[in-house]
């Protein structure tokens, strides 16, 4: 099968298509034909490499797939549209759960075939495209995870940071869903306008405000319920600044960095809380397609890729340059 592969940890020149072995069944696993799997900033973690994570290579990326199962079992049968949910058993210590193509032993999307198991198998939802069913299974679970642990009713207000990523594109749509206000950052026009049609309330360019200043004036001083930071180091002091009373900070990347100095004054006297996410539940998966079904929303795809043209995604990527989602086509 074709694939692309890593053989070592690099930029997006380590990235190789080329002719690698199919997969053979395993016990309680199953074979899909992948359509599309999207890409993800995990994928560059990997790619990149980390100082505490280590693989094994050749390694193939990629965790957001929708794909065509080879053969049939149980309730799916064989041919039928299914989407994968990412999670698999970590092998780190005090981490419950890795994801598909990420930092353990299983290969992910960036391929024609990919083996998962079968307890990882969700119908896909024949209301979207392969396209847009490939977008869910990470970024926008996260989102509505986030969302969820943020207890944020209708009528409050959410910053969001990022409205052009993966996460904060979905962010801003579930959140609209919901009935909250959103605040969120960009960096240029163009993306401050597509924000707007999202649904943000109130967008930032980051490169012309200061952020804080711009929250607090937006909220009369009073700041935010709660805020949604899938952007790591640099973002970390002002989320924490511009909490309301009892306001939460829901933290899941490390874009810009993986330690953080914040105010710890500032974060207590206003009894703020701090929870982390990491992706999210089966369940939750599901509930997701029901709640897009029922609020009719589609997610964001920025672009397509042929999975030759990984790298050119992986750069347009690093380069921030994308709003939504960038999918890669693996099948011909």
């Amino acid at each position: 099968m074709k694939a692309t592969v890593i053989w070592k940890h690099g930029g997006p020149d380590v990235l190789s298509y080329q002719e690698i072995k199919d997969p053979e069944p395993e016990k309680d696993h199953v074979i899909i034909r992948v359509n599309y799997c999207a890409v993800n900033h995990l994928d560059i973690w990997v790619r990149t490499g980390l100082p505490d994570k280590t693989i094994s290579f050749p390694h193939v990326l990629g965790g957001d797939i929708c794909g065509t199962l080879v053969d049939g079992f149980g309730n799916f049968r064989k041919g039928e549209k299914v989407v994968v949910y990412p999670a698999v058993e970590s092998d780190a210590p005090r981490v419950s759960f890795s994801i598909i193509g990420g930092f353990n032993k299983y290969q992910g999307g960036y391929a024609e075939l990919i083996q998962v198991p079968k307890r990882n198998i969700v119908k896909k939802p024949s209301w979207l495209t392969d396209v847009e069913a490939s977008s869910l299974n990470i970024s926008y679970l996260t989102a509505w995870n986030m969302l969820e642990r943020s207890r944020c009713k209708k009528d409050d207000t959410i910053l969001i940071w990022g409205a052009n990523s993966g996460v904060g594109s979905a962010a801003i749509l579930l959140a609209k869903a919901k009935g909250l206000k959103i605040i969120t950052v960009t960096s240029d026009k163009n993306k401050f306008d597509l924000a707007k049609k999202l649904g943000a309330d109130f967008v930032i360019d980051r490169t012309k405000s200061e952020v804080s200043t711009e929250v607090l004036k937006h909220t009369n001083g009073e700041g935010v319920n709660a805020v949604i930071d899938h952007v790591g180091s640099k973002t970390w002091p002002v989320s924490i600044d511009v909490l309301k009373i009892g306001g939460r900070v829901i933290a899941c990347g490390t874009t810009t960095g993986a330690e953080a100095t914040v105010n710890i004054r500032s974060f207590y006297s206003k009894e703020g809380q701090i929870i982390g996410a990491y992706l999210g539940s089966k369940s939750q998966l599901i509930s997701l397609h029901r709640f897009m079904k029922l609020k009719r929303i589609r997610p964001i795809v920025d672009s397509v890729f042929e999975l030759k043209d990984t790298s050119l995604a992986h750069q347009k990527m690093e380069q921030s340059s994308q709003f939504g989602k960038i999918v890669l086509k693996t099948s011909s």
